[in-house]
């Protein structure tokens, strides 16, 4: 079996990282946590490391100078995975709010076998997303089909953060090249994988629910740097 661990990146989550990292342990097939923690300023970090006394070897933590974006503390927590955490073979990646429910790890882990990237998808069967308005279930499905009509990626959610990659696979799309910085970045991630030979992409249902504590990190910058970001892909390849 493959050894997994879930990169959790946190930027004040003080009130959803004990619980959601509780969550992700108690799993069936052995997960292990790296919590990449952008400096909060209200002690998220220090719970992290608290949780890492309490779960030797099983929970590890990142301390990066300050915040500079989802796709900046993805890298680096990868790029730890990569390089210095030799043993593990499935690497992970999910929200630390609560909206990614840990209970599907197990499954992301078995199609793992089949694929070498992994999507979780909102919109694979209907629509599973709780606690959204329309306006913004609105937006993101409109995000989808334009991601998917730029990019002629044929995935149902390609705008989507839970994902599970093989390590070969996560080494393959050249961490150092990537240049989205918000959420621009699970797009640029698997459109890479998609434009290299060899991979097997596959997809996953999940439900999605909108965060109970702390405040989303959308902003408008992050939604122009999508915009003009897809086209890039679209029209470099990079």
């Amino acid at each position: 079996m493959m050894k997994p661990i879930v990169v959790v990146p946190t930027y004040n989550e003080i009130e959803n990282l004990e619980k959601i990292a509780g969550l992700i342990l108690e799993q069936p097939g052995g997960f292990h946590i790296l919590i990449v923690d952008d400096n909060s300023p209200d002690g998220t970090g220090r719970l992290a490391d608290d949780l890492s006394s309490r779960h030797p070897g099983e929970v590890f933590v990142l301390h990066r100078a300050r915040k500079e974006g989802l796709g900046r503390a993805y890298v680096e927590g990868f790029e730890r995975v990569l390089l210095k955490m030799p043993e593990y073979d499935a690497i992970l990646q999910m929200d630390a709010d609560l909206s990614h429910d840990p209970a599907a790890l197990p499954e992301f882990l078995k199609l793992l076998e089949r694929h070498h990237l992994v999507l979780g998808s909102r919109y694979l069967h209907g629509v599973n997303v709780l606690n959204w308005d329309f306006k913004r279930l609105l937006l993101s499905k409109g995000a989808s089909v334009y991601v998917r009509t730029i990019t002629g990626m044929p995935y149902s959610d390609p705008t989507g953060g839970f994902k599970a990659w093989r390590r070969e696979a996560l080494d393959a799309i050249g961490l150092e090249r990537l240049f989205s910085n918000g959420y621009l970045f699970q797009v640029e991630t698997t459109y890479r994988l998609h434009r290299t030979r060899g991979f097997s992409i596959g997809e996953h249902s999940i439900i999605f629910r909108d965060r109970d504590l702390g405040r989303s990190k959308i902003d408008f910058p992050i939604i122009l740097e999508a915009v003009w970001g897809v086209i890039r892909l679209r029209l470099t390849g990079r």
